[in-house]
């Protein structure tokens, strides 16, 4: 399994969403939480199975939300680039990529 990273927005972005779905109630907050995990583990295990979403991103979705772990093959494992809401803008991200 190659290594990960979050860039420090999509962190940001990651734990906004834990909060939202666990104010609506605490198991679905830990299911969102273990979802984006597994998302970002089979990135990790397979980088080039992911979804190309431009030039240098791909996309995995996140079963069970509307979400997915945009991310970036790199030499030293994935960069992860946003945990993106696919309900909303589709391509807000594409400045964050370095």
């Amino acid at each position: 399994m190659a290594d990960f990273r979050f860039l420090p927005q999509a962190e940001v972005e990651f734990l906004a969403q834990i909060a939202y779905y666990a104010s609506i109630r605490t198991e679905l907050g830990v299911r969102f939480q273990n979802a984006v995990a597994r998302a970002v583990r089979a990135a990790a295990e397979n980088p080039a199975a992911g979804a190309r979403r431009s030039q240098n991103t791909r996309r995995r979705l996140v079963h069970g939300f509307p979400f997915g772990v945009v991310y970036a093959v790199r030499s030293d494992g994935i960069l992860i680039i946003a945990i993106a809401d696919g309900r909303r803008r589709p391509d807000y991200w594409t400045s964050r990529l370095p």
